[in-house]
């Protein structure tokens, strides 16, 4: 039995209706999720405090949800009406937007969830390589301080990062730390 996932999601006041509709559409995905209906003013200041998974908005905010698209890892869903799909499509696409329209909830909401799922994903593999990278300088900055006050080949100092990490039962990156914090002027 697959685990039921759980998820912020917040929709624009300007969405009469949406998240009473969400509400009855989620179970049946097997998602758990927190519906919050909020003035589109208050979402950029509200994202910046919690990040959430997925904000739908109407197509009135669409200059706001190319902003929380660009700022935020959440999925943004644009609702708009029947004939306005095809004029606002290729700026959707463009932009990182979901289009769809509020009569067909039942589309776009798993798509919406979809797109949710791969940004999480994203977002922790950024965030592991963006602590790898600042390993990777910390551990430079040390080795480097190494060879300027011990006049040690950049092999040495690696090696004596590593030994020393290892014999102290320590990560390299705290090994690396402290010898920043004390050899650094």
């Amino acid at each position: 039995m697959a685990a039921v996932r759980k998820m912020c999601i917040l929709i624009s006041a300007g969405c009469a209706g949406v998240e009473r509709r969400a509400a009855r559409l989620l179970p049946t995905l097997r998602v758990q999720a927190e519906l919050r209906t909020v003035p589109a003013a208050e979402l950029l200041s509200l994202l910046s405090e919690a990040p959430a998974d997925a904000v739908i908005l109407g197509r009135e905010d669409f200059d706001l949800a190319v902003e929380i698209a660009g700022r935020s890892y959440a999925g943004v869903l644009l609702l708009a009406g029947e004939g306005e799909l095809e004029s606002l499509a290729a700026s959707c696409v463009a932009s990182g937007l979901l289009l769809g329209t509020a009569d067909r909830l039942e589309q776009a909401l798993p798509q919406l969830l979809a797109l949710c799922a791969r940004l999480r994903s994203m977002q922790q593999r950024t965030n592991s390589l963006r602590r790898k990278l600042d390993d990777t300088r910390l551990v430079s900055r040390a080795k480097l301080l190494l060879i300027q006050r011990f006049k040690m080949s950049e092999g040495e100092a690696h090696r004596y990062l590593e030994k020393t990490a290892m014999d102290a039962g320590e990560r390299l990156r705290d090994v690396a730390e402290r010898i920043i914090r004390t050899y650094e002027e």
